[in-house]
């Protein structure tokens, strides 16, 4: 497919958190066999194009280039609305033809994008990374300083935000300052909002039409209804858009970031702590917070490196100069991005006090993933990713006094921060945002692949099926796997590699390669049986207990994210090494699971809560509601009173379990005239101080008791698998 990008700016000249997530998304779309175009501008200012539209190459992707000097903005409504530009866009989207318009910032190119994409039938579809779609500054920070929720009914808070700005330039009428004073502001900016009303003859002082910021949310949200859907990286810009009338479906979908996470190097005992700084050098940064913060210390064991650009606001970095004068700073300039990682790596600690609503930016997940803890505002938008004293600290923002505690207790305990460190990861890739992406537009029937001829016809060679592995026609997928092992070494080539004998009988206690291919074919078989929607609908599952795959080699072909965790790293590393689908994860018993929040929408997990003692098993169901989706599809296996049946009839399947008579006496009654859960301690393969590995029983009671604190029930279906385990499919609240 062709996707055109739409973005405010590109490289080389503007490289920050929106340009960077257009360059990687375009990317990756190209690996996966797309073929994205970036639309950008020269911004109005900047040196001049030769040509109204320009073409060129930047890192393999194609880019074109509009030339904003020849449309200036007249007046503030040009800044968001501007008929000029409607012929430009049809002319230029008629010559790229693209199959999807995703816009990564409309600020460049207006809602007359929007409106030629409506008009044109393009499918149109967006990320959202900050707030312009309903805020006049785009930082939801009022005149004052403060925390914003967004314009209110009257827009007189967006008119006071335009007066501060406006009043605070050089080339401010005298007339213009005075309504920009704090005092009189209040009372003009209600003023002006009240004669802003005027659509017809619209109201106009010193060339500024009130109208145009009374106007502006409703007609961003009329215009920005002509997206089939949008993407939201944190849960507190979804909320926020939400709350202010965004007319399209969106979802939350982290950024990826590629950087290299290996361990940190060790900290050298009695070392100072090194601090960074990352980032734009604008006062709504924080870096001058962070200066203060260090002076209060009085800590002479803090060092700190502040990266950025000396000539973004030059009378703030001069102030930034002059504040950390006698102190260990050092000013570096901007950090390349070939040195991020071993900058990073380098690290103690990186702060982040923004003053303003944050929306996960990539410095921040990029430290996360180099396992560098981070100290940030306590904003929304950062805090969903920190967890306070786990993987790095808050403080209140803007006060200088709550960050300088959290520096001295850093200080007076250098080894907590190798402690955080072990707690710290990000494990969310740019292969996976842009598999993310792609399951977005398939929902809307968007897809290069016709899945409507895939099932081949009776008696023909399964070649589509071979093909499409898990993208195409499922029953045909699985009928290929089961056969392939009889159909010569070229058809073995064509389903997922098999572990070793050790590993496989871990896992399955089968010995044969037939066998574990049949084995988890069955398994598939049966979880497609028990849910009406197809499995492959799913574009992020989450396999809980992958072991050497039983369930993920059948996942070969599949183009969404696929992770699989366990806690056993002699299958993790097996995983990794032979089913590049699969983002294989080790897993710390106990622990949290190493995936962010509402990350998948679709869960499997066989033969792991058959095992788990009940603390265990209460523990990672809170961990699968979090890091899944509300609707999100979970399909777990459990013993119940089927498996004790069978056990009590076939001594070969109670000789199979590995328990006594007795234990099995009392699951049934555990399970018959109790509370409906019965654990048996076994010493197993995965045994240890750290995990009790055993033999489990549940019921229906038990499970609706429990269970349904995070989900909901949608079936319970007894003996799916080989008429022993049983499959509950529920949906996470």
């Amino acid at each position: 497919m062709r996707i055109a990008l739409y973005v405010h700016c590109f490289f080389p000249t503007h490289f920050y958190g929106t340009e960077a997530y257009t360059l990687t998304l375009a990317r990756e779309l190209i690996a996966l066999g797309q073929e994205p175009v970036v639309v950008t501008a020269t911004l109005a200012g900047e040196p001049a194009q030769k040509e109204l539209v320009e073409e060129r190459i930047y890192e393999g992707v194609r880019v074109v280039s509009i030339d904003k000097n020849l449309f200036p903005n007249r007046g503030v409504r040009d800044t968001y609305e501007q008929p000029a530009l409607r012929h430009l866009h049809e002319r230029l989207l008629r010559k790229i033809a693209p199959d999807i318009i995703h816009v990564c910032h409309l600020i460049s190119h207006t809602t007359a994008l929007l409106d030629v994409a409506g008009a044109m039938g393009v499918p149109t579809f967006a990320t959202l990374t900050d707030f312009f779609g309903f805020c006049y500054n785009n930082r939801l920070e009022d005149a004052q300083g403060e925390l914003c929720a967004g314009p209110d009914a009257a827009r007189a808070n967006c008119i006071a935000c335009f007066l501060k700005l406006v009043g605070a330039r050089p080339e401010a009428k005298p007339l213009t300052r005075l309504g920009a004073d704090p005092r009189l502001r209040p009372f003009v900016s209600k003023q002006l909002a009240r004669l802003g009303e005027r659509q017809d003859e619209p109201f106009s002082i010193a060339g500024f039409t009130p109208n145009d910021i009374v106007a502006r949310p409703d007609i961003l949200r009329e215009a920005m209804g002509v997206y089939c859907e949008a993407i939201a990286p944190t849960l507190f810009l979804k909320q926020a858009y939400q709350d202010n009338g965004f007319p399209a479906s969106m979802h939350v979908s982290h950024f990826g970031v590629d950087i290299d996470r290996a361990p940190k190097p060790l900290r050298v005992e009695g070392g100072g702590l090194k601090l960074g700084f990352i980032g734009q050098l604008f006062p709504h940064k924080g870096a001058h917070l962070l200066l203060d913060a260090l002076r209060a210390s009085g800590r002479t064991n803090l060092t700190l490196k502040i990266w950025g650009p000396d000539d973004q606001d030059p009378a703030y970095y001069a102030t930034l100069r002059q504040k950390a004068e006698g102190l260990a700073v050092a000013f570096p300039g901007i950090l390349p991005r070939a040195e991020l990682a071993h900058a990073l790596g380098d690290l103690d600690y990186l702060i982040i006090p923004s003053t303003w609503y944050e929306n996960s930016p990539l410095i921040l997940l990029q430290a996360l993933a180099t396992h560098t803890p981070v100290i940030i505002s306590d904003v929304a938008g950062m805090t969903e990713f920190v967890e306070d004293g786990r993987n790095g600290f808050h403080f209140l923002r803007g006060d200088v006094a709550s960050l300088t505690e959290v520096l001295c207790r850093a200080a007076d305990d250098p080894a907590l921060a190798t402690r955080l460190s072990a707690a710290t990861f990000y494990d969310h890739t740019p292969a996976d945002m842009a598999k993310d992406v792609l399951s977005m537009y398939r929902a809307y029937g968007l897809s290069d692949v016709d899945h409507e001829n895939d099932a081949p016809a009776l008696g023909e060679p399964a070649n589509t099926a071979v093909e499409l592995g898990f993208e195409g026609a499922l029953e045909s997928w699985f009928a290929h796997n089961e056969a392939a092992l009889d159909l010569g070494d070229a058809a073995r080539e064509t389903i997922a590699p098999f572990p070793p004998l050790d590993l496989m009988q871990a896992t399955s206690g089968l010995s044969r390669p037939e066998d574990f291919a049949r084995h988890g074919v069955d398994i598939m078989r049966a979880l497609a049986s028990a849910h009406a929607t197809d499995l492959h609908a799913y574009r992020a599952w989450l396999d809980f207990g992958v072991g050497v795959g039983r369930v993920a080699r059948l996942f070969k072909g599949y183009r969404g994210v696929y992770v699989g965790v366990d806690v056993d790293p002699r299958m993790i590393q097996w995983a990794r090494a032979n089913l590049p689908w699969v983002k294989a994860l080790h897993t710390t018993p106990r622990q949290r699971l190493p995936c962010g929040d509402q990350r998948f929408d679709a869960v499997v997990s066989i033969s792991v809560f058959t095992h788990m003692n009940e603390e265990d098993h209460r523990f990672y169901l809170a961990e699968l509601h979090r890091v899944t989706r509300p609707g999100a599809l979970l399909m777990l296996t459990l013993h119940g009173q089927k498996a004790i049946e069978r056990a009590s009839a076939d001594p070969a399947i109670l000789g199979l379990l590995g328990i006594s008579p007795d234990a099995l006496q009392a699951a049934s009654l555990a399970l018959s005239e109790g509370d409906g859960f019965h654990f048996t301690l076994q010493s197993g393969h995965l045994t240890s101080q750290a995990y009790d590995y055993g033999i489990t029983f549940v019921n229906r009671k038990w499970i609706d008791a429990v269970w349904t604190q995070w989900f909901d029930i949608e079936s319970y279906v007894e003996g799916a698998i080989h008429n022993f385990q049983d499959i509950v499919v529920a949906r996470s609240k």
